[in-house]
């Protein structure tokens, strides 16, 4: 079976009213039930296997995070609940049920400084409260076993909500991205298509690494990110802003970011015969025009 097409499998997504869930539900269909918090709130364990034992999915999707690095740093306790501690109550659930789990994390894991994409077998290195409660749920998620897969994303784009689409419905002239920040655009839709699969995968029992990284390629600044997008719109005659390549710390972040987080996606693509290549979908206006996301 390919990447995105129809199976009969039920697929149970958590943090439903969020961009990735919202995606999944817009590719997969039918097959695919994301719940909102306030129908499946992941900080409850019990009402979580509850949920397992009414619902009896095949396969669980975890995409419920805090995934706002300054909101992390406002509420930390709510924070490690959630994107720390909820995370491996469900896999242990999952496990004790015999049902695979898919826990999606996070580039920011690494921080480091490094000059090629990080891999799977990399140990973690986060340098903020957000990437360290990722990588602190990603060993608990390994600890309690079963059929699961950490699979490691990383900026997402192409629904309308994304950092590019968030600078062209802005008003200003002029925008300031950072030009030494490095890391891997990722097409929400495409990659949605590709956790399908691994979900398809997963309920036939098929060999799957514990650790996955679901990003796109190759690792580019996100100046040069949005440069190639901005450049595509402008030569179909839309209006961009102009890009002031910038150092971070011109950003005046309160949160530190890594300066490299790119992965290396290579195993998944071996996996799923291929990269997700972020030029393909960067070039294409419609990305950032036309709200309708397609696998």
């Amino acid at each position: 079976m390919t990447e995105g097409r129809q199976s009969d499998i039920r697929i149970l997504v958590s943090g439903g009213r969020g961009r990735l869930a919202s995606v999944l539900s817009l590719v997969g269909g039918d097959r695919v039930q994301a719940l909102p918090r306030a129908e499946l709130d992941i900080c409850d364990a019990f009402a979580f296997q509850a949920a397992l034992a009414r619902l009896k999915p095949d396969v669980v999707i975890n995409a419920a995070a805090i995934s706002a690095l300054e909101a992390c740093e406002r509420a930390p306790e709510r924070a490690h609940a959630v994107n720390a501690l909820a995370p491996g109550h469900m896999a242990h659930a999952c496990s004790e049920a015999g049902t695979p789990f898919v826990h999606l994390s996070t580039d920011y894991v690494f921080g480091a400084p490094t000059d090629r994409p990080w891999r799977e077998a990399d140990p973690v290195s986060a340098i903020n409260l957000y990437g360290k409660l990722k990588a602190e749920a990603e060993r608990h998620v390994l600890a309690a076993g079963g059929n699961s897969c950490i699979a490691r994303v990383a900026w997402l784009f192409g629904d309308g909500k994304d950092f590019i689409a968030h600078l062209l419905r802005g008003q200003d002239d002029a925008v300031n991205v950072a030009r030494d920040q490095i890391g891997s655009p990722t097409p929400i839709g495409p990659l949605a298509g590709r956790l399908l699969d691994l979900a398809r995968r997963m309920a036939a029992r098929e060999p799957i690494p514990r650790l996955l990284h679901l990003a796109g390629s190759p690792a580019v600044s996100r100046a040069d990110w949005v440069a190639t997008a901005f450049e595509a719109l402008r030569l179909a005659g839309r209006r961009t802003p102009e890009l002031v390549r910038v150092p971070m710390s011109d950003l005046g972040s309160s949160v530190t970011r890594p300066h490299f987080s790119a992965l290396d996606s290579g195993l998944a693509a071996e996996l799923f015969g291929g990269e997700l290549d972020w030029r393909v979908a960067a070039m294409q206006v419609e990305t950032f025009i036309d709200r309708q996301v397609s696998g």
